[in-house]
């Protein structure tokens, strides 16, 4: 294995020559990490021991970054031979948008001291669902919502895709339809051809991870009614169908946040 100060230099390009070029020349004169730099030159997002998210505007542009720190030298060697969450995420983006899935364009997957970046298309303005429904929207806005979350959702896995994280804070709204972000956890599942069982693993774990989501935001029945109905009328299911078929799943998370975050919420399925 080859010794970490042998590994390759910081700034090279895992995805995206192009890009990388343009934010290697943004960062070119700056003395600070990585981590500093993001504080003075990009608007903070989000922030975790092993991440940083924020906005930048480059060529005129707006652009999402996003740092992933390198948790111990076998990852860091990971990110140096092309894998890891940043890249998967840049290739799976790919993946979605030939399939004429919405997602904010990947512009680059580049190495740093710490780790690696992935920069993507900004999208502004735009709130995710959670964000949305808190702000109190009138019943229209709402429903509209539902339906184009559920429409979303079913163009994912009718094209043979489960997301992995399908919470609403993953669901961006442009102000016409929904981008689906964080496709850190993306995969292609095998279809299944039986009636009683028309939805793969991970698929139905989507579905129950959004329906959960929705019991913990209060979210009522014939609301949640709306989406199962947009969800199911792409896919050509019936409701009792998918409902019957994420139940399980939905438990498992239902026990899994009550013992993490407590609370009791009202069942929708």
């Amino acid at each position: 294995l080859p010794r970490e100060d042998a590994m390759p230099a910081a700034g090279r390009a895992i995805r995206g020559a192009q890009w990388a070029d343009v934010l290697r020349r943004e960062m070119a004169h700056s003395s600070t990490d990585t981590v500093a730099w993001m504080e003075q030159h990009t608007r903070a997002l989000k922030s975790d021991r092993y991440s940083r998210v924020g906005t930048l505007e480059l060529q005129g542009q707006p652009c999402w970054l996003k740092l992933y720190i390198g948790k111990s030298y076998w990852q860091r060697l990971g990110f140096r031979l092309g894998y890891g969450r940043a890249v998967h995420s840049f290739d799976a983006a790919h993946k979605l948008s030939d399939k004429g899935l919405a997602v904010p364009a990947p512009r680059t997957c580049t190495l740093v001291p710490e780790g690696i970046v992935l920069l993507t298309e900004g999208i502004v303005p735009s709130s995710d669902l959670r964000t949305l429904w808190l702000a109190q929207l009138d019943r229209a806005r709402v429903m509209q919502l539902m339906s184009c979350a559920g429409e979303s959702i079913a163009a994912l896995h009718a094209a043979g895709f489960a997301h992995g994280d399908c919470k609403w804070g993953n669901l961006l709204w442009d102000g016409q339809r929904f981008l689906l972000v964080d496709l850190e956890a993306v995969r292609s599942v095998k279809m299944s051809n039986s009636d009683a069982f028309p939805l793969p693993a991970g698929q139905q774990r989507d579905l129950a991870r959004y329906t959960v989501d929705a019991e913990e935001l209060a979210v009522n029945p014939e609301q949640y009614s709306v989406f199962m109905a947009s969800y199911c009328a792409r896919r050509n299911f019936s409701i009792e169908t998918v409902s019957s078929a994420i139940k399980p799943a939905v438990e498992y998370i239902r026990r899994r946040h009550r013992a993490r975050y407590g609370g009791e919420h009202r069942a929708l399925v």
